[in-house]
């Protein structure tokens, strides 16, 4: 699975993992710190939401746009893979039909790659200090009233994998081919779809519960519509849907890199 890792001593492979969680838990207060403060400030100029970077608006009829959302979560809610060619092939019909390029929509050069890697860690590391203490104390209460606290679906299979090919198609899978489909939908879609009959905060909040319920664990949907609401404000106050995107797959590897490590420390 990890050949590396697995070949060290037990030592080694102790005093590894103690530098990679010091590592990482050095890097979360200093990139909570760093987000929060440039967040608060566009916050007070009024342009965290609603600046002139936000996305543009889907100009479709409201049968088109109900209809693709109810195919893909129905899919979803059927744990169909084709809704990840529902929302491929969707997304591709609606640029068609309101004339748009993806580039145009979905804001693909609007940041370089060095802003979109940098900034996708910073906010996954600004979003785990608060992820990482609300899930612990969600798991506190679930168990306190005696009600079931399972893991995500997708999460308990790949605990199960031992083959190597396995757990690199499923890391891949996880790391780029979801984060993609994903946020094509509920940032690149929903959010601006829900816009024309609300308020863009109240879009915010709506598409990210509905992301987070279609997970279909309710241990996990709260920090999932945290999760949610974050990935939404990235892209409407960048307007690039590249951010999201980055920042998704950096939660979706690392999990996967902490289910590994665990794995290997077992």
């Amino acid at each position: 699975m990890t050949p590396s890792l697995v070949t060290l001593s037990d030592a080694a492979r102790a005093n590894l993992l103690i530098a990679i969680y010091v590592t990482f838990w050095i890097f979360v207060p200093v990139s909570f710190a760093c987000v929060c403060n440039y967040a608060l400030k566009q916050f007070r100029a009024g342009t965290l939401v609603g600046s002139k970077s936000a996305p543009l608006p889907f100009a479709i009829s409201a049968i088109t746009g109900w209809t693709f959302i109810g195919m893909v979560l129905a899919l979803i809610f059927l744990q169909s893979p084709l809704y990840l060619l529902v929302v491929m092939v969707g997304a591709f019909g609606l640029l068609v039909e309101t004339g748009r390029s993806a580039n145009a929509q979905f804001g693909l050069t609007r940041l370089g790659p060095a802003r979109v890697i940098s900034w996708s860690l910073l906010v996954f590391g600004a979003i785990m200090l608060v992820e990482a203490p609300l899930t612990e104390a969600l798991t506190w209460l679930f168990n306190e009233v005696h009600l079931p606290s399972p893991e995500q679906e997708s999460v308990e299979s790949f605990r199960k994998i031992d083959r190597p090919s396995k757990i690199l198609e499923f890391v891949i899978v996880a790391a780029f081919i979801s984060p993609v489909i994903e946020e094509l939908f509920f940032r690149g879609f929903l959010i601006t779809f829900l816009k024309k009959y609300t308020s863009t905060w109240a879009a915010l909040v709506l598409s990210a519960g509905v992301f987070a319920f279609v997970h279909l664990n309710i241990g996990a949907a709260l920090p999932l519509w945290f999760l949610g609401m974050a990935l939404g404000l990235a892209y409407e106050h960048t307007g690039s849907l590249l951010l999201p995107i980055g920042i998704h797959a950096c939660w979706n590897l690392v999990t996967a890199l902490a289910i590994m490590l665990e794995k290997v420390h077992s």
